[in-house]
């Protein structure tokens, strides 16, 4: 209710935004708590990043046991808040997508939860987007906490769509607490989730709003669904940040790193922290602040969300929803003979992709099947397959074409994959099997023969691979035919079919 109350700030000019803010914030969240201490204060900040819509305890495959889940986070939160009431909760983007919850009701359990748990402030993912601008500020009407995004406009008018900023109060310590994006996750929005608003480099609009609220506050922190590769030099252009706690990338930092810029905080440098994904963790950091609110000492450390939280049932509320869909996702649908890990999953082929690509290919009757390693989001354990792991697996709703394409258009697809291997963005494939020579690409086979550079393939991918949503083009593709249905729908049909899955044994990547 209250973020889309203030759902639109005017961008320019500056001023009239920081002018509007400041006013809308303290009219609408009062957020002040009493007792001003004159001497050293202790400022802590608990954290959660890339959490995906896991509101339930979930086996962790590295840790072999159950872990996170909102009640846990929920009582690690009250332990800590009563032994410091000077504590913010924050959370830094991602909160939707990753389990049934988002696919049936799209949000609207998550922000509930987290009223429950009590955050003061989130920034927005690029996941927060999978069903659009519209389905995220429908959302957040249900919050009692602002949504934080200063580098995004709506293109017809220029407005923000959510607040950049909110200042809050604890025992007469002020914290500037700011939102942003990057451009690295504003483009792995699918075009049409994004089509009418405009992204902005979060670098210069920083330096303003820490220009206007460096004299006014005591400490600003930036949540940033940013990746851990942007948050760094970030600090480094932005001195007058004191911490920085970040998302996107998955990144599992136990401590907080130092980013030295000659700040006048009292560090010399600006913090950084992640602290994983699906709630596993919380991250927390203790600043230590003198009279002149300069950091005296920090300490930092990542939570683990497991039995020590002492587990409870979910909450009234949150379990009308779970009720509603325990019985279908429990279903055991068939059974894997391997263990399919997701680890490592950007260095190369690995076994869940790589049968995700053959289910496409098999499903659409194509010649080459390519499924994109990002959209692979969780592992699957040996044994009974219950359809909700599925919705884990592959929790987008993004459905697949088949088209056509020529060879020297192909080859191009799997040069930019290779060159990706390590990083982030590469693909499986699936009746392909490509050679690298020296760590260069050197031969691709398509079912046992060379690649032919002007011969048309048929291809099977999902259409988000297919739009150029992944900086991958397809070049001068003809016929193609949309499916209409998802992955996740014919990897259930799969399963239906034969039951039984294992790990596919023929090789896709030859080094030599």
């Amino acid at each position: 209710m209250l973020a889309g109350s203030f759902a639109m700030i005017k961008y320019s000019p500056f001023r009239s935004i920081l002018l509007v803010a400041c006013l809308m914030g303290a009219l609408l969240f009062p957020v002040t708590s009493p007792g001003y201490a004159a001497t050293e204060q202790t400022l802590t900040l608990l954290f959660t990043n890339d959490t995906h819509n896991r509101l339930e305890p979930f086996e962790h495959l590295g840790l072999k046991k159950k872990v996170g889940g909102v009640i846990r986070r929920s009582r690690f939160f009250e332990s800590v808040k009563k032994s410091n009431p000077q504590t913010l909760i924050l959370d830094a983007g991602d909160v939707f997508q990753g389990t049934p919850f988002y696919n049936f009701y799209l949000g609207e359990p998550d922000i509930r939860a987290m009223n429950i748990m009590g955050y003061d402030a989130m920034t927005m993912g690029n996941h927060d987007l999978d069903n659009g601008m519209l389905n995220l500020r429908k959302q957040v009407q249900y919050s009692h906490f602002p949504l934080l995004c200063a580098n995004v406009t709506e293109k017809s008018s220029g407005l923000l769509i959510f607040r950049p900023f909110q200042i809050f109060e604890r025992q007469g310590l002020k914290i500037a607490v700011l939102g942003f994006l990057s451009e690295h996750a504003w483009q792995a929005v699918a075009q049409q989730r994004k089509e009418g608003y405009v992204f902005h480099d979060p670098v210069p609009i920083a330096k303003r709003l820490v220009a206007e609220l460096r004299p006014k506050v005591d400490l600003i922190v930036s949540l940033h669904h940013m990746g851990i590769w942007y948050d760094e030099p970030f600090a480094q252009a932005v001195p007058g940040i004191d911490v920085i706690l970040g998302g996107h990338s998955h990144t599992e930092m136990e401590q907080a790193k130092l980013i030295a810029n000659g700040s006048e905080n009292g560090l010399g440098g600006t913090l950084v922290m992640h602290a994983g994904q699906m709630g596993a963790w919380v991250g927390r950091l203790d600043l230590t602040l003198d009279h002149r609110k300069h950091i005296l000492h920090y300490s930092s450390e990542r939570v683990l969300m497991d039995e020590t939280w002492d587990h409870q049932p979910l909450p009234e509320m949150l379990e009308s929803y779970a009720q509603r869909l325990r019985a279908d996702m429990q279903k055991v649908i068939g059974e894997s003979k391997s263990d399919f890990s997701v680890e490592g999953k950007y260095d190369g082929p690995f076994p869940l992709g790589s049968l995700l690509a053959d289910i496409l290919r098999d499903s659409l009757k194509t010649e080459v099947g390519i499924m994109n390693t990002g959209g692979v989001r969780n592992g699957l354990n040996k044994g009974p397959i219950q359809v909700g792991e599925i919705f884990e697996i592959l929790p987008f709703d993004n459905t697949s074409t088949a088209f056509e394409i020529q060879g020297d258009a192909l080859r191009k697809v799997v040069e930019i994959s290779v060159s990706r291997l390590g990083v982030s963005k590469n693909l499986q494939f699936s009746g392909l099997v490509y050679t690298l020579k020296d760590k260069k690409l050197s031969e691709i086979l398509i079912n046992g023969k060379p690649l032919d550079p002007k011969r048309w393939y048929k291809v099977a991918a999902p259409d988000y691979v297919f739009e150029g949503n992944e900086a991958i083009p397809f070049e001068r593709p003809r016929n193609a035919v949309p499916s209409g249905r998802t992955l996740r729908d014919m990897m259930l049909e799969y399963l239906h079919t034969h039951r039984v899955i294992q790990a596919p044994s023929d090789p896709r990547l030859i080094r030599k």
